[in-house]
């Protein structure tokens, strides 16, 4: 879905509801120092890692699978923002060697999802936080076929996407304590809203995306309107050693 143009034209290359807002409110809650070393995993086209960079003097990195993205992240930013290749769930940084983590919208395209977390907790130091935003379903969409849910070949975030509860609980089984958790769902109907105005219609702007993503699994379901997702943030912490 990050990569289809209906998608980017109503974003812009932060490719998440409300852009760039939750992040800011994350540093303003986790209190980041200048220097502070957070990875942006999952970076895209690596707007947070410039923001973290730009706006509060953060050490950030960027890692994403896409070399695309990667190319174009980096010659945005210059020599000021190292970018690293990677795919999730492993990381190719030193334990503890972390302050934070944001994953945007990024947690629900990994297959993983156990085992990015274990590295995720591995790389952080302690007292460091993990900072997702993402897309989460509604309980009853939760024990569906695979051949429904479609988990071989996520094509869509809302593909991978977890119930709130089992998104909580997979988080702190992981080893994490959990600081805060916030329902910003306003910001994807605002999303839907700018989709509708920008292509005339949600139908429209499905129609403009790849057959495979409105025809799989719960993006069927989300376009057919019988699912409606929420959209959250979630900040965590290490807090054992």
């Amino acid at each position: 879905m990050f990569r289809q143009k209906a998608l980017i034209n109503v974003t812009g290359h932060t490719l998440r509801p409300g852009g760039l807002m939750l992040t800011s409110r994350a540093v303003d809650f986790c209190g980041f120092d200048p220097g502070a070393r957070v990875l942006d995993a999952g970076c895209g086209y690596g707007m947070t890692a410039r923001y973290l960079s730009d706006r509060f003097g953060i050490r950030a990195l960027g890692a994403d699978l896409g070399l695309d993205m990667l190319e174009m992240a980096a010659a945005k930013s210059g020599d000021r923002i190292p970018f690293a290749q990677v795919k999730l769930p492993f990381l190719p940084f030193g334990s503890g060697s972390l302050d934070g983590i944001f994953s945007e919208c990024v947690f629900s395209l990994i297959r993983e999802k156990e085992r990015c977390l274990e590295e995720f907790l591995r790389c952080l130091r302690r007292n460091g936080k993990l900072i997702l935003t993402d897309l989460y379903i509604p309980q009853r969409f939760a024990g569906m076929e695979p051949e429904t849910r479609n988990p071989s070949q996520a094509f869509s975030c809302l593909d991978g996407a977890l119930p709130i509860l089992d998104l909580i609980r997979t988080i702190e089984d992981a080893g994490f304590q959990i600081d805060i958790i916030e329902d910003h769902t306003r910001l994807l109907k605002q999303l839907a809203g700018q989709m509708i105005f920008e292509h005339g219609s949600l139908d429209r702007f499905w129609e403009k995306t790849d057959a495979r993503i409105c025809d799989s699994g719960l993006a069927s379901s989300c376009r057919s309107g019988r699912l409606r997702p929420g959209y959250c943030m979630i900040i965590a912490g290490k807090y054992k050693a």
